[in-house]
C-alpha cells in the first residue's frame, strides 16, 4: 500500500471541508489513481461522473491503446 499526502493551496472554492466531505475526496482520488486514470492515459481523456445529487459515480477513460503510426506500413 502507498500512501499519498495532498496539499491543497488554494481552496477559496472549497469553503470548510467536512470529514464527509475529505471522504469523498479520498474516493475520487483512489478511484482517478488505481483506474490508471492520472498516470496510463496518455493523448486520451479521463471523466470523472457524478450523478445528479453530486454523488461519485466512476471513472471513465478513454484513449486508444494502440494506433497506427502516420507515415507507417499502408
Amino acid at each position: 500500500m502507498m500512501k499519498l499526502e495532498l496539499l491543497i493551496r488554494n481552496s477559496e472554492n472549497l469553503g470548510n471541508l467536512s470529514s464527509d466531505d475529505l471522504l469523498k475526496i479520498r474516493e475520487v482520488v483512489e478511484a482517478l489513481v488505481s483506474s490508471g486514470g492520472l498516470t496510463g492515459v496518455k493523448g486520451g481523456q479521463t471523466i470523472i461522473h457524478f450523478d445528479g445529487d453530486g454523488h461519485f459515480q466512476g471513472i471513465q477513460l478513454s484513449y486508444f491503446p494502440w494506433r497506427r503510426k502516420k507515415g507507417g506500413i499502408q
